[in-house]
């Protein structure tokens, strides 16, 4: 039986924002570290981060070569874990991550009271969703739309990132796994809206990002 889970979604897609650097790391206030483990198992095996503030996962490489996620390995940020589905003993495994106590990009919309330090901000929440019979079974065809905001002290600012952000999502059209087949719609400018009692204008543009023919075969 396989059902859509809308935590994995969100949770995939922050990765591939963080992980795209359309903010730099130094302006997300986070650090790139790597951590090596020996596997001592033969199996699945589940390793522990070192930082306990880890914000997402750029890369996984076991025995020299890298593996994908999903097909070869999960993780779970809320306990700083990534797990390897098929190991063997005494094989070395490299994890690429980036950890901080803060970011600049969530998976919500950023309070109204943040300070001018807070931007460049990336939010996104998803949109809707829509599901439809797709087979003579229990088969469902379902299409996800995600609201995708950046956030910027300058119009500029938020043009270089809307673009970056359009060009991240078209080159990633089937690379994520339970996302799969995402492409960009509508650029939507949402004007500005005063911070810090009017000293700065936080400029706001949207995009629509689609993610389609997701299958749920039960």
């Amino acid at each position: 039986m396989a059902y859509i889970s809308q935590d994995n979604i969100l949770n995939e897609y922050l990765n591939f924002i963080r992980t795209a650097d359309l903010i730099s790391v130094s302006d997300r206030g986070v650090t790139t570290t790597t951590d090596t483990f020996t596997s001592a198992a033969t199996g699945a095996e589940t390793f522990t981060l070192t930082h306990t503030n880890a914000k997402n996962i750029r890369s996984v490489t076991y025995d020299g070569a890298a593996i994908t996620f999903v097909t070869n390995y999960t993780y779970d940020l809320d306990v700083y874990t990534v797990t390897l589905l098929a190991v063997t003993s005494g094989k070395a495994v490299v994890v690429s991550y980036d950890y901080g106590s803060g970011d600049k990009v969530y998976p919500d919309y950023p309070r109204p009271d943040l300070t001018i330090s807070s931007f460049p901000r990336i939010g996104f929440g998803v949109y809707g969703f829509k599901s439809e019979i797709a087979g003579f079974s229990n088969v469902l065809k379902s299409n996800w739309r995600f609201d995708v905001r950046v956030y910027a002290t300058t119009s500029k600012q938020a043009d270089q990132l809307i673009d970056s952000l359009r060009t991240a999502n078209i080159a990633a059209y089937v690379s994520l796994k339970y996302a799969n087949r995402i492409f960009p719609g509508s650029v939507i400018d949402l004007g500005m809206f005063e911070q810090e009692k009017g000293k700065n204008k936080i400029y706001v543009k949207g995009l629509d990002v689609h993610c389609i023919n997701e299958y749920e075969i039960n």
